[in-house]
């Protein structure tokens, strides 16, 4: 007897009555083993109601909607495929098959159709067998059904049009990939949470019992145990070392409110850090009847941030004391708030903002509704949501908007996250559109550019970042592959024709204030010095690097938006600076660092001598010159930059008959890219480490070696790397009839008149406007910051057009056009550590990299055809989906929609405030150090502070190991902490639980450091 299946369907009024007379047809008689609930509207179907189906033992659910042009209700179509959306991914974490689940749209006019669907579907689900009894009531299935009431599952279930289609509360779109990755994470969190606590609420339960019966890995079920004893849902018992958890204790209380008076701006003596140093500074002053202003980053003090700071590990703070003064208004607060520079005694902040007003009345419902969960960073064994609460000063609610740390990291704050994403979805023109939003050059960038951005991708927590340079290069190349062309669109007519603005330079600079003026409709004209036009970009970076092809297509459509471009002509000499500033609306600086460095030492004007940026520039420029020049030399490049790699390998395919680099540091402090020093040594360069030329040696005026000795490292210089100090009696020769000086690059500032500020480094500007001491004069890239990448470039080129626009039309500009919108200036490598805790959370998977291929090393080393190999559709795809689509706050309205007070704000924006700082004192932050066998010890605090002290097996440690000694005030009181709890002290070889002291500074206070003095 063949199998008869059970369906439930969920069916619309209309939908319901699609098998009566209506349709012309005999009224359709429903089998027996169907079962058909009549609801409103398929967008009530919730997927609460898939769930329970499968509970009550149905073997499949069909649920049916009116086509869009039949239905009242126009957008409900789109709800009922969210929530069937969401009901597919938790049947899959139920392990049912979701082909049980069945949507169709039927009207009430097509009878036979309707029919025919159940007829099929009742066949596939015969194909498919009865539902397993193993998966019937079972702990998936029931926490599936459970996680599918929770509020975080019902707001991922209808607002997945919203966020994919129409943009979320700050009008950003999201790509179904992104959606569904998010989902999927949300999903998986929640389910596992309610395997738990159904497991807590049957009965008493261990670690491994747990672990055992959730399937999920042990490290996982720790961090969630821990996090419900935290929020008061679990309690525990401890037998011969073993814990048990069961359902139940104290709920964890929210904070009452406390505000604090908004700062916005003042005098006083400023605290940067809010650690005990910085909080028992601050009130030593407040008692003298001084003004204190303290500045932190987080948004609330509180002791969770105090111990973070450096000084906590050696000293209290007099927290009573300083919630006194700063009652008493004596000490100024500003959270959530970070030094963005640092000008003589003026201290400029940007207050970000915490999008909840501050009659909030810390009611927590927001907290409750919102869907996204993240690794609390100030208490890495917990949890919290994008919008959260803090107790502390101020003890409010705040919601968390943030940058994805790859845009943050990227000078020009492209956004890597969208891009990625529409490749992952295939989408390529969109995507190459998306970066062009933020620099003109993308094919340039996804060659040359030393990707800042992969630094501080989350997946280095995990395994390895995304190839985020390679793929903005495979889409740039895509588009010149399907398209052959590149069409930027042309110079719009608007007021803005009647300006003409000056470019000096044709670097990426340069041609980033030409693209970005040109599309608002301004007039441009480029002057460059150079016989070919890209600056740097055309004559420093090698062919096998930057093929020139590829440089002029990008430069070629800039020119063909309406922008002129006048080669061979220099600004000082073929025409002056002045005629440029009459001539001229604004004029735009953004000379390169053409001139070098020399070596300071003997011999440098024997033949035989060159400049590493002259060299270059031949080698573009007239390479088969320098070929016959190199043939057979014997080279050596000094110096350790990029410029010296690419001299080096320039030499090898010249056919030079040897060439080393000398460089007076170690490998470590080499500030060439690691993959590129990589591939000089593959190339046969021979690379001397802590070596300099002390003399260049010669005979009839031509090179015959150089005179060196040996170097070690002493003291950091100001650069912070170590200083490199002769060895005493290791002098050598090396023999050489060519020395390229590699050490450093400056721009030519000869043509610039007085009235133009500048330091021994470049152009003093505004840091947010580019604009010069001179009105309508403005500069950036090389010009202003010295030799440096790309990417800083084409930020300094942006940052200066949208000023010039300002300008011109007679506006200020009150917040860097760059940085607008990017929450957080500087991210943390401690965020990347935070993700060994997260992956845990969120089930994800090691994925390997896709590294790209290379032409084979003969080939290389006798050509300057590029070196890099491009992916293929496929490859770019797979890898674009390693991406985790990092974001807090969802911008998804429901904590706007739920807040009682109505005082949550989207729209809130930074502030820049400006302190006039009497004096300056420096509290820095620190972090430990994360890893899966060890815990922090900010860890290990915290869970004595919960009166539980267990490792990842769910036991009791008989002996701890302390690794990386630290003698801190700190460790020792967590050391007799852990000693009256009775566990013992020891080595690591003996240790059942590691507890990892070592810790660094955080990233940016090194930053604040390096532009203050301290004091």
């Amino acid at each position: 007897m063949s199998f008869k299946p059970k369906i439930i369907a969920m069916l619309c009024n209309w939908c319901s009555y699609a098998g009566a007379d209506l349709a012309g047809v005999s009224r359709f008689q429903y089998p027996p083993t169907t079962r058909v609930i009549r609801v409103m509207c398929s967008t009530r179907v919730e997927p609460s109601f898939v769930l329970k189906s499968f509970l009550r033992g149905a073997d499949g659910v069909l649920v049916g909607g009116c086509h869009l042009g039949d239905c009242h209700y126009v957008t409900g179509n789109y709800y009922t495929i969210g929530k069937m959306n969401t009901a597919r991914k938790l049947l899959r974490y139920a392990g049912i098959d979701e082909r049980r689940l069945r949507l169709e749209w039927i009207s009430a006019s097509e009878g036979e159709k309707f029919a025919k669907v159940v007829t099929e579907f009742t066949e596939e689900l015969q194909k498919l067998g009865p539902l397993k009894d193993e998966l019937k009531d079972n702990l998936a299935l029931r926490a599936a059904y459970n996680a599918s009431l929770k509020p975080r599952i019902r707001i991922i279930a209808v607002k997945e049009r919203m966020l994919t289609t129409e943009g979320n509360k700050y009008g950003e779109l999201y790509t179904f990939y992104e959606f569904n990755r998010i989902a999927d994470e949300i999903i998986y969190d929640e389910v596992n949470e309610e395997m738990i606590r159904l497991l807590l609420q049957e009965k008493e339960a261990s670690l491994d019992e747990i672990a055992e019966r959730t399937g999920l890995r042990k490290e996982a079920v720790f961090l969630y145990l821990i996090d419900f004893v935290k929020r008061g849902e679990a309690a525990f018992k401890e037998n011969d070392g073993i814990f048990s958890f069961y359902y139940g204790g104290e709920k964890e209380k929210v904070a009452e409110p406390f505000v604090i008076e908004n700062f916005e701006g003042g005098e006083g003596i400023t605290i940067i850090g809010a650690g005990a140093h910085g909080i028992k500074k601050a009130v030593e002053l407040a008692k003298k009847g001084e003004d204190v202003i303290i500045v932190e980053r987080h948004p609330s003090i509180n002791k969770y941030v105090i111990r973070k700071h450096a000084s906590s590990l050696n000293d209290d703070a007099p927290y009573d004391e300083f919630l006194k003064f700063v009652k008493e208004g004596k000490i100024k607060l500003l959270t959530n708030a970070w030094v963005k520079n640092i000008d003589d005694d003026t201290v400029k902040i940007i207050k970000y903002p915490t999008r909840i007003k501050q009659d909030c009345n810390n009611c927590n419902i927001c907290y409750e509704v919102c869907p996204l969960k993240t690794v609390d960073r100030e208490r890495s064994l917990f949890s919290r949501k994008a919008v959260y609460g803090r107790e502390g000063i101020p003890s409010t609610f705040f919601l968390e908007k943030e940058t994805p740390f790859c845009q943050t990291n990227c000078p020009a704050h492209v956004d890597v996250r969208g891009y990625v994403a529409k490749i992952a979805e295939g989408k390529f023109e969109e995507s190459v559109n998306l970066i062009r939003e933020r620099l003109p050059l993308p094919a340039v960038l996804g060659r040359v550019c030393p990707h800042p951005c992969e630094e501080l991708c989350r997946r280095n927590g995990i395994d390895k970042p995304i190839s985020i340079r390679l793929l903005k290069r495979f889409v740039a190349d895509w588009e010149w592959e399907k398209k052959g062309k590149i069409d930027l669109g042309k110079m719009p007519a608007n007021e803005n024709n009647k300006y003409r603005v000056a470019v000096i330079g044709s670097g990426p600079a340069g041609l980033t204030v030409a693209y970005e003026l040109a599309r608002k409709g301004y007039k441009v004209k480029i002057f460059e010095a150079l016989p070919v036009a890209g600056g740097m970009l055309a004559v420093g970076i090698p062919p096998y690097r930057l093929p020139k092809d590829v440089l002029k297509r990008e430069i070629d459509a800039i020119l063909e938006m309406g922008v002129e471009l006048q080669l061979n002509t220099r600004v000082g000499k073929d025409i002056s600076f002045d005629e440029l500033r009459k001539e001229y609306d604004a004029v735009f600086i953004g000379v390169g660092a053409h001139e070098s460095r020399k070596l300071g030492i003997e011999g440098e004007d024997l033949e035989g001598v060159i400049s590493g940026v002259e060299f270059l520039r031949e080698v573009n420029i007239s390479p088969e010159t320098v070929r016959a020049i190199f043939q057979g030399r014997k080279v050596v490049v000094v110096g350790g930059g990029d410029v010296a790699i690419d001299a080096a390998r320039c030499a090898v395919r010249l056919g030079s008959q040897e060439v080393t680099v000398l460089y007076r540091r170690s490998r470590n402090e080499m500030p060439a890219r690691e993959e590129e020093v990589k591939f000089a040594e593959e190339e046969g360069v021979n690379i001397k480490f802590m070596a300099a030329p002390v003399k260049i040696v010669g005979k009839d005026g031509k090179v015959i070696g150089l005179k060196c000795v040996e170097m070690e490292l002493g003291e950091p210089d100001e650069s912070g790397r170590r200083r490199p100090i002769p060895k005493e009696g290791s002098e050598f020769f090396m023999e050489a009839d060519t020395v390229i000086a590699a050490i450093g690059q400056y721009p030519d500032f000869s043509f610039l008149p007085d009235g133009i500020k500048r330091t021994k480094w470049g152009i003093i500007v505004d840091d947010k406007t580019a604009a010069t001491s001179m009105p309508g004069v403005f500069a950036g890239g090389d010009a202003v910051t010295g030799p440096s990448i790309v990417i800083e470039a084409v930020a300094w080129g942006r940052r200066a057009a949208h000023a010039i626009d300002a300008y011109l039309h007679g506006k200020e500009i009150s917040f860097d056009p760059v940085e607008k919108d990017i929450n957080r200036l500087i991210a943390s490598w401690e965020d990347i550590e935070l993700m060994k805790r997260n992956v845990v959370l969120s089930g994800i998977e090691k994925e390997e990299r896709q590294e790209i291929s290379y032409i084979p090393i003969e080939e290389r080393v006798t050509t300057f055809k590029e070196v890099e190999i491009l992916f293929d559709e496929e490859t770019a795809i797979k890898e674009a989906k390693r991406c985790l689509s990092c974001r807090e706050c969802l911008g998804c309205g429901i904590c706007g929609n739920e807040c009682m007070k109505s005082v949550i704000d989207y729209d809130e924006e930074e502030k820049e405030i400006e302190i006039k700082a009497k004096d300056i004192v420096i509290d820095p932050e620190i972090y430990f150090k994360i890893d899966e066998k060890s815990f922090t010890p900010f860890e290990v605090e915290d869970m004595l502070d919960l009166g539980i002290l267990m490792n990842m097996e769910g036991r009791k440690p008989r002996k701890i190991a302390f690794l990386n000694g630290n003698e801190s005030k700190y460790i020792e009181k967590l050391r007799k902490r852990i000693e009256e709890m009775g566990v013992k002290i020891t080595g690591e070889k003996d240790a059942e639980m590691l507890i990892n002291c070592d810790f660094v500074e955080h990233e940016y206070y090194k930053r604040i450091k390096k532009i203050c003095k301290i004091r």
